[in-house]
């Protein structure tokens, strides 16, 4: 669904991204793991298509992807929640999941239930402006305003950076129930937790100074904690 074949990006002259090459299958959860600082969020941000590749290809669905917009991109079916979440803050709940629905050139234009089945909590508050909702909350709705545009391909910075436990458990059901639910549906996951990350991911990439060192479906601790240690 998703390949990326020897890309690197670079903020002015200093590279970021060395030589990277990874894939994400249909229906696959691929976990991106690292440090802070060693080029997660910079490789998102590339396959999003807000930041320019420096060489290398992106290609999504069979078709090059390396110099199209990030409106393209989202039209095409690829969904993203920032690190940090990037909410309108006075904009109400509604309102915010609304914006989702622009991402995708359908017809339909109403949220789904299952949005609401995913985060209840969201539902309760639609009225409410999204800057007064608790961290926690942002985050779901976050999730909910790139799910509602029923995307093929989701891209997840690091979702439960900084959420209370109880939350972690629900977006933790929420992607389970989306490989269950969705077969054809791809995650591209960057997180920090390594229960988390076991719990959900299919295959696993750790990245290191902007390079793959380590991929596999399977991730022990002891062989890759040095990796992720600070």
């Amino acid at each position: 669904m998703l390949q990326l074949q020897q890309l690197e990006v670079a903020y002015d002259e200093s590279t970021v991204i060395r030589d990277i090459t990874m894939e994400i299958r249909p229906g696959q959860i691929v976990c991106l793991m690292g440090r802070n600082g060693v080029g997660k969020t910079t490789l998102i941000k590339s396959i999003m298509g807000l930041l320019k590749a420096k060489s290398g290809t992106i290609t999504y669905l069979k078709e090059n992807m390396t110099n199209k917009t990030p409106t393209v991109r989202a039209r095409k079916g690829i969904s993203y929640v920032p690190q940090g979440r990037e909410i309108f803050p006075q904009l109400t709940v509604f309102e915010n999941i609304m914006l989702g629905l622009e991402a995708r050139s359908k017809s339909r234009k109403e949220v789904s239930e299952v949005i609401y089945e995913y985060f209840p909590v969201l539902k309760e508050m639609k009225d409410r402006r999204g800057g007064d909702l608790s961290g926690g909350q942002q985050q779901q709705l976050a999730i909910a305003r790139a799910l509602v545009s029923e995307p093929d391909c989701l891209l997840l910075d690091e979702p439960t950076e900084g959420i209370q436990p109880n939350i972690v458990q629900d977006i933790q059901n929420v992607i389970r129930d989306i490989k269950k639910q969705n077969k054809n549906i791809s995650i591209l996951l960057v997180e920090q937790s390594f229960d988390f990350a076991k719990s959900v991911a299919d295959y696993f990439y750790i990245i290191d100074k902007g390079r793959i060192v380590y991929e596999g479906e399977t991730l022990v601790e002891e062989e890759v904690s040095h990796y992720l240690s600070v």
